[in-house]
């Protein structure tokens, strides 16, 4: 075993009680102790990770550890599958699911790509957002599937089927409203009109802004554990039985190396696995016990947990499977469908903010600047403009549950997610590999849900710290909007799923009430722009509202060699450099 190091618990515990003492509101020179209190925690994260931000793990812990992160993205995307399916109105034909399947892993692979070298540059995934399912099941729901459809099959001979011959008609419409949409979410990171918004939010709203990613996702975990609560809860053992109880314990793992005379070397290195791969290795024991208790018949025939007979769906799926732009028709564009849409980029731009700071606190990089912020919406809205150039119709955003993992797994490395990023667009591509993976059930991932959301959940409310919560102006700003973040868009379900239950938006332009139900259905926006708006009008000093002690522009950070490091673009920095007119756009860096 390899000697323990006793001291570091020792020091964090010292450089813990130095931040709360430097915090003191007894300090004098308040400028200084905040930027030591910044740059000391900063130290104190990076510190705490595995692998953190500027630092990456060899290219076969990569490999395994962005497998990983497609394990944790593939419950959303697999999602989109199986809602937009039913509107389409093909929901019994098990192929064009496939097809929706494996052109959205495959635009959520180079979606991740263009974002993390050059957008934000940040470990962040890029996947399907469900802002947008409201947007598309409204656009959709104009024409009613039937029951039966009547066709003419190659021979001539009239026929009847259950799904919509016609459905590529259907999502030409989607297609043309988000590429048109995602223009506009382009243009608001080009013109730095994002940045725009730094000079209001403070730290209140980002505690609400994040805390509301993990809290209003709480009823697709309860949907996704429900369905086997044993399952779901050993998921959730498990993986803090990993992430926590055992993440200093180290492992010993095989080793080969080479020298200059070419002569192997074996050796065992002490890793520690179990903090790295928490989720690989907890979703792999759980997913064996379902196949178990599946063969066995513990299970009942109906329960959730039972592992599906795949064969079928792998015999119906192609092996290589290549979106293309076009392939489902030229895209349709409609005031209403744009509108819609509109709306979702601007919820859809709103949680990437606070998934961009979030990112950067678990990943151990500081706070990102201005041009890395309206850079990252550039790149998000080229993201969009993909999905919907190529399919299938829904847009992407930054999705939280990856950036959750990066607390379990205490791996913040670009080339990780690079790696993720490759597995992704091959399981887009090999359609029968994708297909195997659908076996997962669904409470296996709720389980992961119940952790991960709830990391995400934490990670805003770290934030508070920095507030003064002994301030009754803070707790009210803080209480109404978590509160109103998560009843109005309760309230705003209701409406959207019974519309004719429900009438409260009801001014007899349809357009304009889906943008409101659109708009009311995100705590994220509803509950931000709350906090936003009274942090920003109710009475209070900066340092009450812990503007001095949390600063949201980079220009506070000391480390300029790392802020540089991790933000400044490469390609950018290039022709920034030929011409230095280019300098003068906000989603390039100032020169040093």
């Amino acid at each position: 075993m390899p000697p323990e190091d006793t001291n570091d618990g020792q020091e964090l515990v010292q450089q813990d009680y130095k931040l709360i003492k430097d915090s003191s509101p007894m300090k004098i020179d308040i400028k200084n102790d905040d930027q030591d209190e910044s740059e000391n925690d900063l130290e104190v994260i990076r510190k705490q990770l595995n692998y953190p931000l500027g630092k990456d793990p060899n290219w076969f812990l990569s490999v395994l550890l962005g497998f990983q992160q497609y394990l944790i993205l593939f419950g959303s995307t697999f999602a989109i599958a199986v809602i937009l399916a039913p509107s389409l109105c093909v929901e019994s034909n098990v192929v064009v699911k496939g097809i929706l399947l494996n052109t959205m892993f495959v635009m959520c692979g180079l979606a991740t790509m263009v974002q993390i070298f050059f957008g934000t540059r940040l470990p962040i995934v890029q996947s399907g957002s469900f802002v947008y399912f409201a947007v598309a099941k409204g656009i959709l729901s104009k024409e009613p599937c039937k029951d039966v459809y009547y066709v003419i099959d190659e021979d001539g001979n009239n026929g009847t089927q259950t799904w919509d011959p016609n459905w590529k008609l259907r999502m030409t419409e989607l297609q043309g409203n988000l590429m048109l949409a995602s223009l506009f979410q382009m243009a608001l990171g080009a013109f730095g009109l994002v940045g725009l918004l730094l000079k209001v939010i403070g730290p209140i709203t980002i505690t609400v802004l994040i805390s509301l990613l993990g809290l209003c996702l709480a009823g697709e975990a309860v949907k996704m554990a429900s369905l086997n609560w044993g399952i779901s809860l050993l998921m959730v053992v498990l993986v803090t039985i990993f992430s926590e109880y055992l993440k200093n314990v180290p492992v010993p793992v095989p080793t080969v190396s080479f020298n200059i005379s070419k002569k192997i070397k074996c050796g065992v290195a002490w890793l520690k696995l179990f903090s790295t791969l928490s989720i690989m290795i907890s979703l792999t024991l759980v997913w064996s016990l379902c196949a178990i208790l599946t063969v066995t018949d513990v299970l009942p025939q109906d329960d959730p947990a039972r592992i599906i007979n795949i064969t079928s769906a792998i015999d119906a799926t192609n092996w290589l499977y290549f979106p293309y732009p076009g392939q489902f028709g030229t895209p349709q564009v409609s005031l209403g469908g744009f509108i819609g849409f509109i709306a979702a980029v601007i919820g859809g731009m709103i949680e990437s903010l606070g998934d961009y700071f979030a990112c950067a606190k678990l990943a151990g990089a500081p706070p990102p600047p201005r041009y890395a912020l309206n850079r990252g919406i550039m790149m998000e809205g080229v993201g969009c403009f993909l999905t919907g150039l190529c399919g299938p119709g829904v847009g992407v955003t930054s999705y939280s549950e990856n950036i959750a993992a990066i607390g379990l797994t205490k791996v913040g490395s670009r080339r990780v997610m690079f790696c993720g990023a490759v597995v992704v667009l091959l399981m887009g591509v090999i359609g029968k590999l994708g297909v195997l993976f659908a076996s997962i059930p669904g409470p296996i991932i709720g389980g992961m849900y119940l952790v991960m959301f709830g990391v995400v959940a934490a990670v805003g409310i770290s934030n508070l710290r920095f507030v003064d919560m002994t301030s009754s102006r803070n707790i009210f700003v803080l209480g109404i909007s978590l509160y109103m973040g998560i009843v109005i868009p309760m309230w705003s379900g209701q409406i959207m799923d019974d519309p004719e239950k429900v009438k409260a938006i009801k001014t007899g332009n349809k357009e304009f009430d889906q943008l409101v139900a659109v708009v009311l259905s995100s705590g994220m926006i509803v509950g931000s722009s709350i906090s936003c708006l009274l942090d920003n009008t109710l009475p209070g000093t900066d340092k009450e509202r812990g503007i001095t002690g949390y600063r949201l522009a980079s220009e506070d950070c000391t480390d300029k060699e790392l802020l540089e490091k991790i933000y400044r673009e490469p390609v950018m920095e290039y022709f920034a450099n030929k011409l230095p007119i280019l300098r003068k756009l906000p989603f390039v860096p100032e020169l040093k």
